[in-house]
């Protein structure tokens, strides 16, 4: 009797309470305008363009002024339109929808950065989901805002800030109406997916983040629900080839989508680490200080998310909590296709850029609510060489070699035609009174009455477009060095001139490429619209059968 006495008489012990850690919120303020510093200082002259913004840009253009969703005489397929939209109209709100492709370019390199500062707040968003604690939501923020890759791509006209941010929507939505009735989830989550695939196809394997983690919950009520929006986001994506069949050119988009399976799975490699030619530790090497934060961070988020996994039971086969299983299969998903490419597909700096984001998040938030101090030590290291690497290539570089190059032909060598270096459309927009070549054989451009080329040292070793260290070698053999301009991007770009036969002289300048008259952007647009109006529809008209259903239950058990 006394020791039950004594057993009521001590005190129950309490589970420990996980105390919640406040930051101020100038922390986050501060963070995010650290963000804007690093994507925004210095952004027209730090870093030189390439062909992939050159043309991104002119389809934006051409979205806002004629209507056409293209770069060419065909209509955009390879990627879908969504993020050219987007192009055409910041186009018309910063007045370059019918300027030079350079200065429209540049501008669309602050829509760039504007989502890159987007996705550090997006960051803390789905770190606030993981933890209590406000000072690991900074940590990530902080950590995100530094990374190579995203800083990298941040600052570009190219295709990846709009992607990621997208991507990263369809997981925060996916983890707060995680507990929302079935049409709401369904409807939401599914038309978000729908549209980050619309931007980029390759957000399949962020689409099916939730569809993971459910499996991993084994929560087969969820599973179904995710399993369904995934449907619902690949009916949203269907309006790109219905756009492109409606216009005539389904079996172009088919063309163009093949050649990207085949570059994706590995079996046609025409950039990246596998490229036939080309060493890949020469590759790591050209990129490792500009990517130097990005590479420990991935380190470090791959030893999270064992440690993660461990903890949450999965090498025991046990289910997963909810919020662990999110990040365990973001994580799992996002460096399953990062090896994938690395050791067999497109390992490419783009593709890699969509892995950078788990790897921030797992860097800091798998360790639970307070970080081991070598974690903390590690952390704190990338942190110091993202502000090194930023300073290296930002806010000290001088990365404008092409425009220079462009400038001092147009003074010096008007209306010569040029062999460019790497592809000719890259260079006609900074060359308006030089016609551009792209001639692969240096004695068929000589004979052609081509004088003037244009080389750099990383498009010969890399093979990229028409250059190849064979031309290079004829033109330094036979030629003489003009003019040169150091260059981040590309090593050095270098003018020589090669001796050759006098011809008849030729138009001066570049034509623009064609318009595609059968991409109507008006016409995808209506296609989306209404795709997302019908889906609107049903989910409404579920929604409401479901509330009555629910409604009915409740009166029920009165």
């Amino acid at each position: 009797m006394t020791a039950v006495l004594d057993l009521e008489a001590a005190p129950r012990r309490r589970p420990p309470r996980t105390t919640r850690r406040r930051a101020p919120w100038w922390v986050f303020a501060s963070v995010l305008a650290v963000a804007a510093a690093a994507y925004l200082i210095n952004l027209r002259v730090a870093l030189d363009f390439d062909l992939d913004e050159v043309m991104y840009t002119i389809a934006g253009q051409n979205v806002a002024a004629a209507d056409s969703v293209s770069w060419g005489e065909m209509p955009t397929s390879v990627h879908p339109p969504v993020h050219f939209l987007l192009v055409g109209l910041w186009t018309l709100i910063t007045g370059t929808a019918d300027g030079s492709i350079v200065d429209a370019l540049f501008a669309a390199r602050y829509l760039g950065a504007l989502c890159s500062v987007l996705v550090v707040g997006m960051v803390g968003l789905l770190a606030r989901r993981h933890t209590r604690n406000g000072w690991l939501v900074a940590g990530a923020m902080l950590l995100a805002a530094g990374n190579g890759f995203l800083v990298r791509f941040g600052r570009t006209a190219l295709i990846e800030p709009t992607a990621l941010l997208a991507g990263l929507g369809v997981v925060l939505l996916a983890l707060r109406l995680r507990r929302a009735a079935s049409p709401v989830y369904i409807g939401i989550v599914g038309l978000v997916s729908g549209i980050a695939l619309l931007i980029k196809e390759p957000l399949i394997f962020t689409v099916l983040v939730p569809v993971l983690a459910a499996v991993l919950e084994r929560d087969f009520a969820y599973l179904r629900r995710a399993a369904t929006a995934v449907l619902v986001a690949m009916g949203i994506w269907g309006m790109f080839p219905l756009w492109a069949v409606l216009n005539g050119a389904g079996a172009w988009w088919w063309s163009e989508h093949d050649t990207s399976l085949q570059r994706i799975s590995g079996l046609l490699q025409v950039s990246g680490l596998n490229r036939p030619g080309v060493s890949s530790t020469g590759v790591f090497g050209d990129t490792f200080t500009t990517y130097v934060s990005g590479y420990l961070t991935f380190g470090i988020g791959a030893l999270g998310l064992l440690v993660l996994a461990y903890r949450g039971g999965l090498f025991h086969r046990r289910k997963l909590r909810a919020r662990t299983a999110s990040l365990v299969a973001f994580g799992v998903l996002s460096y399953g296709f990062l090896a994938y490419c690395v050791l067999l597909g497109q390992a490419n700096e783009q593709l890699t850029a969509y892995s950078a984001v788990p790897a921030v998040l797992l860097s800091v938030l798998a360790w639970g609510d307070r970080m081991p101090k070598v974690i903390v030590a590690a952390v704190t290291a990338v942190v110091l060489a993202s502000l090194a690497a930023w300073t290296w290539n930002v806010a000290m570089a001088r990365d404008d070699a092409s425009t220079r190059m462009g400038g001092f032909l147009t003074e010096n060598y008007a209306c010569a035609p040029v062999n460019a270096t790497g592809n000719a459309l890259r260079w006609a927009p900074v060359l308006p009174r030089n016609h551009v070549e792209g001639f692969r054989d240096g004695g068929t451009a000589v004979e052609a009455g081509v004088r003037l080329f244009l080389l750099s040292p990383k498009d010969s070793r890399m093979r990229y477009g028409n250059s190849s260290p064979e031309l290079d070698t004829f033109v330094r053999t036979y030629g003489s060095l003009v003019q040169q301009y150091p260059s981040r991007r590309y090593e050095q770009i270098e003018l020589w001139s090669v001796p050759g036969p006098q011809l008849a002289a030729r138009d001066c300048g570049n034509t623009r490429p064609p318009i595609a008259q059968n991409a109507s952007a008006l016409r995808f647009l209506a296609l989306l619209i209404a795709a997302a109006a019908g889906l609107g529809t049903v989910t409404y008209g579920w929604n409401a059968v479901h509330r009555r259903r629910e409604w009915a239950r409740d009166w029920a058990k009165r």
